[in-house]
């Protein structure tokens, strides 16, 4: 399920930066914020894809490798009008890593 492979990447997450709080690390220096519904890659796991808009009829998403994410927090659930929900994520990504971006456009 996507939703459990979240849900791992965010244990893992704070596992790895719990040992970084001690040593008072001042992540908006290394990383970047980036909020969004996460989903797991549809054929590569060290691939995540960010959701900022989950039920927009045009999708625009970023991509980021899992290696390149410092920490992930849980923001809470949001909600549509037909009651579905999605996972609202913000995920720290380390500057001057590649990533990639995707907004449609009308040609």
């Amino acid at each position: 399920m996507p939703d459990q492979y979240i849900r791992e990447l965010i244990k893992k997450s704070r596992k790895e930066f719990a040992v970084q709080k001690y040593r008072e690390t001042d992540i908006g220096r290394t990383h970047r914020p980036f909020k969004g519904t996460p989903k797991k890659h549809p054929y590569d796991e060290n691939l995540l894809i960010l959701m900022t808009k989950p039920f927009a009829k045009n999708h625009e998403f970023y991509e980021f490798t899992v290696d390149s994410i410092g920490h992930i927090e849980e923001i809470g659930t949001i909600t549509n009008e037909d009651g579905r929900s999605a996972m609202h994520v913000r995920i720290w990504v380390k500057k001057g890593v590649p990533a990639i971006r995707s907004k449609p456009f009308i040609v």
